[in-house]
């Protein structure tokens, strides 16, 4: 297995294929520095889960580097190789206690003139370094106007100063991270682009991040800054991140120039871990405290179609279940509400769907609801074919592991991908496909208690949202002989699969009326819901559920890309709402 070391170098190592857990390993980097009776110590403890190790001998850490088969060409600017600044640049980091010899520090930081806006200006200019080559420049003008070079890769600024570090500061500006490098610290990094933008970067260094045991995140203490810390600590590992409480100031060079190097030294050496799981005060929970006593419970995320909104709405940390006779259209469902959440919030979701295998059909299906139209020539064009297919590759993911089907095994790759690509959403359809293993002596009620248990731990700790389709036992038909209606009381195994999950939803087909009924069974929390149902037309062109008000439909064929607002609710509908969550909806 070829592996790559957070120095830069690459090397094979022999992992047993049976291999499982916490392994054991020779160390490729130092075993050539033993003695000849040593040479066989296995010093590298490896995770084979993760695919991670490191080596308690020379404390080298290895990993397994992602595919580059897909790696994004980027451009890259040409370094002009300019060391002078100036005076009037000077000038500008000395009022903000800067000195020049932390502008010339590794070239960080560079002058000139850029063409920007219609004309030529005179620029500060952040150089942006990866293993000492140019990745992007970030360019500011006196009025506070900035661009980054078009077409290059997003990195965290500073990037490299974490090589040989096992602790790392990020803060959300370039002048921050200079801050920091003027008070002292080493490993600084800035994000390139500021708060409420794109993530790329952390895609881009998430390799930088391997066997860092301390991130401390000193981010500007507005709400878009606490958003941006929040979701790092998410992605990074929230277990090994600290949060910084800069007082009266927004960041850390306001700080800095209010209170100078030494004070700065000390809130950021004074910086408080995130909260240790399951242990809590209120003044670890005060920034979500104050956004409910300013603005209220947070709502949640809405699909766009009126009449389904009023009945649910879609909240990370929670775990949905749904439910619905085979061939009911539950699968294709849900692949539609999270082509609608993607469009409207970016969520990403990442599939275990082995009953969608193989994986080509399963995207396809997503590729008609995306755009409208069914996958084939006739109907939709090369260029927009491809053009899906490149939007799907960063924001659709599918988890389908070889042999190991268990939930743990699920839930570590989707933990990966929360790291990795930032996912909010993991879907297991069907809950029957996975791998359970009952230990001894526990009854199917209590493993599936413990299951959600797990799912609702995982949710929380991860911060994203869980949908499980679950399929209920074989139906009885009515005196009409339609099928009934299932309710989460009838999946198969116990009535946990209503008492502990959060949401519960039944997606039902009547064939005689060509309907599907969507039944919100469920809503634990009412500021994000309420119980009754709604109906729908399945969209043979594209796979899509059309609002039905039982007299019309309006048939929406438009690409996302084109108009991703356009949700049809054209009548009311009458809704049955229930008062009290604990009582069970009539069906």
């Amino acid at each position: 297995m070829k592996v790559k070391s957070k120095t830069g170098n690459l090397y094979d190592i022999d992992v047993p294929a049976i291999a499982k857990g916490q392994i054991k390993l020779i160390c490729p980097a130092c075993v050539h520095t033993h003695s000849d009776h040593n040479q066989k110590n296995k010093d590298v403890s490896w995770n084979v889960t993760e695919k991670i190790g490191n080596c308690k001998r020379c404390g080298e850490v290895f990993f397994v580097p992602i595919s580059k088969e897909k790696e994004k060409i980027y451009v890259k600017p040409v370094w002009k190789n300019t060391t002078e600044l100036d005076s009037k640049v000077v000038k500008y980091f000395e009022d903000r206690k800067i000195s020049q010899f932390i502008l010339r520090n590794n070239n960080l930081v560079s002058s000139g003139t850029e063409y920007m806006f219609g004309e030529n200006r005179m620029t500060i200019q952040f150089n942006y370094w990866r293993d000492s080559e140019l990745i992007n420049i970030k360019y500011r003008t006196s009025d506070k106007k900035f661009k980054l070079t078009s077409g290059s890769e997003l990195i965290f600024y500073n990037i490299d100063s974490l090589k040989l570090s096992n602790e790392a500061i990020i803060v959300e500006g370039e002048i921050d991270t200079l801050s920091l490098l003027e008070s002292g610290f080493k490993s600084v990094v800035s994000v390139p682009n500021g708060a409420g933008a794109s993530l790329d970067f952390i895609d881009n260094c998430y390799e930088n991040f391997i066997g860092i045991e301390k991130i401390i995140i000193a981010g500007d203490q507005d709400e878009p800054g606490i958003k941006l810390r929040d979701e790092l600590a998410r992605r990074l590992g929230i277990e090994r991140c600290y949060k910084v409480d800069f007082n009266d100031c927004k960041d850390a060079n306001e700080f800095h120039v209010k209170y100078g190097a030494e004070k700065l030294r000390e809130v950021i050496n004074n910086c408080e871990p995130f909260p240790i799981e399951g242990i809590y005060s209120t003044i670890d929970i005060k920034d979500e405290l104050e956004n409910i006593y300013f603005n209220g419970l947070p709502p949640g995320e809405k699909t766009g179609v009126i009449k389904l909104d009023e009945l649910i709405t879609w909240q990370t940390g929670r775990v949905y279940t749904v439910t619905g006779i085979p061939s009911h259209g539950k699968s294709e469902f849900i692949d539609w509400i999270l082509t609608l959440l993607n469009f409207k919030v970016n969520w990403k979701p990442a599939y275990f769907s082995p009953e969608n295998y193989p994986l080509e059909l399963h995207a396809s299906k997503i590729i008609e609801k995306i755009t409208g139209k069914q996958c084939k020539p006739n109907n939709l064009s090369k260029v927009e074919f491809n053009d899906c297919v490149k939007y799907m590759d960063d924001k659709f993911y599918f988890i389908m592991p070889e042999e190991d089907f268990t939930l743990d095994s699920i839930l570590s790759k989707a933990g990966s991908l929360v790291s990795r690509k930032g996912i909010n959403i993991l879907v297991i359809d069907p809950y029957n496909k996975l791998e359970h293993k009952l230990p001894a002596g526990v009854s199917e009620t209590n493993y599936i208690s413990s299951f959600y248990d797990k799912l609702s731990v995982f949710a929380r700790k991860k911060d994203i949202m869980i949908i499980l389709v679950a399929h209920p036992i074989k139906m009885k038909k009515d005196a009409t002989g339609k099928f009934e209606v299932p309710t989460l009381y009838d999946i198969s195994g116990s009535a946990n699969f209503y008492n502990k999950t959060d949401f519960g939803i039944t997606v039902y087909r009547d064939f005689n009326e060509e309907i599907i009924r969507v039944f919100v069974q469920k809503v634990k929390f009412k500021h994000l819901g309420k119980t009754g149902s709604c109906e729908f037309k399945y969209n043979i062109n594209n796979g899509r559920f059309e609002y039905y008000d039982g007299y019309n439909v309006v048939w929406n064929n438009e690409s996302y890309f084109d108009k991703p607002e356009i949700i049809p609710n054209p009548m009311p509908i009458n809704i049955n709402f229930y008062d009290k969550e604990e009582i069970d909806p009539p069906f």
